[in-house]
């Protein structure tokens, strides 16, 4: 049975508890579509609001596609990357997580954003909660495409085989890989929840309290003997994000109600 944990206050004189914005699997391409034009419109009113938060955590597939080759970067994303630049230069600190489409991009993210320079999943202390940050791939669901390309993505070979292709015939072969970014329909839905409550009932006691993932395009939050277990429905219908604040994770839809007032950081 699930149990919803209730967080002990922050001791006296203890720092604040830090507030913190998630969001994950927007999949923008590098020439985007009228559709795709206005998610980002509300992707950078999302990022105008992070602003006022102590961290920004990307947690993977923000790019459908991006690779670094040695002398040159696919051109692209100018509008996203400004915009990731004013959330950094107001304060907020950002952490990138990389994606199966995406986590070439770490290099680049950790030269400009001061972020991790390997892109992998992360355990950190955010306040009182001890968070795992990471995009969730390999971990819910087999799929055989996906598979293939996860292996040319994340293994050295993988990366070096690609180094010695085209970049257009890399980026067709991402984008044949990638499919149709989307919302999960109501069967992937119910088989996704069916095989987070496994992994979940599996995972024995970790070194974390709340675990936060995308990838799966299907939001859930599960609540069990003291931990929390959260998917983030992705950037599609709906428009989701996560945010934590005062010790507490709250998994929100952009367009549902107004943007939360954030707290001024001291």
């Amino acid at each position: 049975m699930n149990e919803i944990r209730q967080h002990p206050a922050p001791a006296a004189g203890s720092p604040p508890e830090p507030t913190v914005v998630f969001v994950s699997d927007s999949h923008f391409h590098l020439e985007p579509d009228a559709d795709e034009r206005a998610r980002l419109d509300r992707f950078c009113e999302l990022l105008a609001w992070s602003r006022g938060a102590d961290r920004l955590v990307l947690l993977g597939d923000i790019f459908d596609f991006w690779f670094d080759y040695p002398h040159f970067r696919l051109r692209g994303y100018d509008r996203l990357l400004t915009a990731l630049d004013e959330v950094r230069a107001a304060g907020t600190e950002i952490t990138f997580i990389g994606g199966n489409h995406d986590i070439w991009a770490a290099r680049y993210f950790h030269d400009r954003y001061g972020c991790h320079a390997d892109g992998e999943p992360l355990t950190l202390q955010l306040g009182r909660r001890r968070v795992l940050l990471t995009h969730g791939d390999g971990l819910l669901k087999f799929d055989w495409a996906y598979n293939s390309f996860r292996a040319v993505v994340r293994t050295r070979l993988g990366v070096l085989l690609a180094k010695s292709l085209h970049p257009e015939i890399l980026f067709a072969l991402s984008t044949w890989l990638s499919g149709h970014s989307r919302g999960a329909t109501r069967d992937e839905a119910s088989a996704i929840e069916r095989m987070a409550d496994r992994w979940f009932d599996r995972a024995g006691a970790p070194d974390w309290d709340l675990m936060i993932m995308g990838h799966v395009h299907h939001g859930l939050h599960l609540h069990r003997s003291g931990r929390e277990m959260v998917a983030l429905a992705g950037w599609f219908s709906p428009l989701s994000y996560g945010l934590l604040r005062d010790g507490e994770f709250r998994l929100l839809e952009m367009g549902a109600a107004p943007l939360p007032e954030l707290r001024t950081r001291a």
